[in-house]
C-alpha cells in the first residue's frame, strides 16, 4: 500500500513537473517607464557611460558586488565586469548599440544563473518639452528549460523587476 502511495505521488509530481515545463513561458518581457527632470543628452551619457551608471544602478549594491569597467567606456563593446567582495568575477553586461541620444542597448550574461538563455536589456529616450527626458527600460529573458523553473518558482523574475525599478529611481536621481 505504501509503494503504491510513493508510486501515486511521484507519476503526480513527475506530471506537474512536467506540464511546467511545457506550458510556463520560456521568454518573459517587459517595459517600465518613468519621466526625469533632465535633457536627454544628460539621461544618455548618465547609461552608457559605464563609469555613471554604476553610481546610480541598484545592482552593485543590492547584490553587495564589485564592478569595473572593461574596453573603451562609452562604447560599443564596452562591458560592466561583476564580481564578488572576493574579486571572484561572475558576470556582465556589455554594450551592444547605441544610437546618440535615442537608445543603449546590453546583452547580459551571468556564469552563476542556470536558468538563462539569452538576457536583453535596452534603455530608449525621448526627449519631452522643458528639458525633460522619458526613458523606457526594455527587458527580455530567454530562459532555458527546465531550469526555468527555479526563476519562476524562487521569486528572481520578481526580483529583477523590482531591481529595474529601483535603477530607473536611481537614475532620475542621479540626473536630476
Amino acid at each position: 500500500m505504501a509503494i503504491a502511495i510513493t508510486i501515486g505521488i511521484l507519476v503526480s509530481l513527475g506530471t506537474i513537473f512536467l506540464v511546467l515545463v511545457r506550458f510556463l513561458p520560456a521568454e518573459v518581457e517587459y517595459i517600465e517607464l518613468v519621466e526625469v527632470a533632465a535633457p536627454v543628452n544628460r539621461v544618455y551619457d548618465a547609461i552608457r557611460f559605464q563609469e555613471q551608471l554604476m553610481e546610480w544602478s541598484a545592482w552593485p549594491r543590492e547584490t553587495d558586488s564589485l564592478c569595473e569597467v572593461a574596453h573603451v567606456d562609452g562604447k560599443v563593446g564596452a562591458q560592466t565586469v561583476f564580481m564578488n567582495r572576493k574579486g571572484k568575477r561572475f558576470g556582465y553586461q556589455e554594450i551592444t548599440g547605441l544610437q546618440a541620444n535615442e537608445r543603449v542597448s546590453f546583452f547580459l550574461k551571468s556564469h552563476v544563473a542556470p536558468f538563462e538563455k539569452d538576457v536583453r536589456l535596452e534603455f530608449r529616450l525621448k526627449p519631452i518639452p522643458d528639458d525633460r527626458t522619458e526613458v523606457m527600460l526594455w527587458f527580455r529573458e530567454k530562459l532555458r528549460k527546465p531550469h526555468f523553473l527555479i526563476a519562476y518558482f524562487g521569486g528572481i523574475l520578481g526580483w529583477v523587476r523590482e531591481m529595474h525599478r529601483k535603477d530607473l529611481a536611481g537614475l532620475k536621481e542621479f540626473v536630476e
